[in-house]
């Protein structure tokens, strides 16, 4: 394990608001690692950048599993639907783990702005999509369509990863018909899982700072409890809303990361 870097009290407390907003921000709609990410390279430039995204990994996991269980206990989330997608997210996120190392994710900016613009147009036309379930797109198994999610969507989260949640929720509620606050729940249980996949992989690599992650994974936790509590309270209607914002969020930042 690399050493703890030495820095000030003000940086831990920076570091920390950022993990409780990084961890609010996922549990609802996915996209907390674009805050995160850009804290820990900001407050500890001692970090090798496989290390940040290794122990970005580690914050991030705690807060996605808190709600991904506060969901679960909520009655949203349906885990007989989930046991063949939860191996094929795992195994997407390992696959594309090792191909990022083969591979500049930078190839990956274009296609994904073009993407999400895709995925804001279709949800802000579609007033009416994931705020009751409705008939799905397709006519394949429901099961067979979510492991494809997940196999896809998962691969691209072990590769690049930003807009993870984002596509997971948008291929529920337009090929399943979900509501929002369901393909909610559904997708921190894969996300979860797709963490976990690149978290054993960083560790492995001794890319993990694991004691410097502890007041940032607490704080993540709070805003991951804080966020799916909210969801829960406002529905699918709300969740909708903060998704319209949180996908134009992740497009201003990649854009603006291709610019620069």
């Amino acid at each position: 394990m690399p050493p703890l870097p030495e820095t000030s009290l003000l940086h831990y407390v920076l570091m920390s608001l950022a993990s409780l907003s990084a961890g609010f921000f996922d549990a609802i709609v996915g996209g907390g690692g674009l805050i995160q990410i850009p804290a820990l390279l900001l407050l500890f430039p001692q970090l090798a950048p496989a290390t940040v995204l290794g122990t970005n990994k580690l914050i991030s996991i705690s807060g996605t599993t808190v709600a991904a269980w506060q969901y679960a206990r909520g009655g949203h989330v349906r885990w007989r639907s989930l046991r063949i997608p939860i191996l094929a997210a795992f195994v997407g996120s390992a696959a594309g783990a090792r191909l990022a190392g083969h591979l500049s994710a930078s190839v990956m900016h274009p296609l994904v702005v073009v993407m999400l613009i895709a995925v804001w147009v279709y949800t802000w036309q579609r007033k009416e999509l994931g705020i009751q379930r409705r008939s799905p797109l397709t006519h394949c198994h429901p099961e067979l369509v979510t492991f494809l999610i997940a196999l896809v969507v998962g691969m691209y989260d072990g590769f690049f990863g930003p807009g993870t949640g984002s596509f997971m929720m948008f291929g529920m509620t337009t090929l399943l018909g979900m509501e929002f606050l369901q393909a909610t729940a559904h997708t921190k249980v894969l996300n979860a899982t797709t963490n976990l996949a690149a978290l054993l992989t960083f560790a492995w690599q001794g890319h993990v700072q694991w004691l410097l992650a502890i007041p940032f994974l607490l704080a993540n936790v709070l805003g991951g409890w804080l966020g799916s509590r909210l969801a829960m309270r406002w529905g699918s209607p709300f969740i909708r809303k903060f998704f319209l914002w949180a996908v134009a969020a992740i497009l201003a930042r990649l854009i603006w990361d291709m610019w620069r």
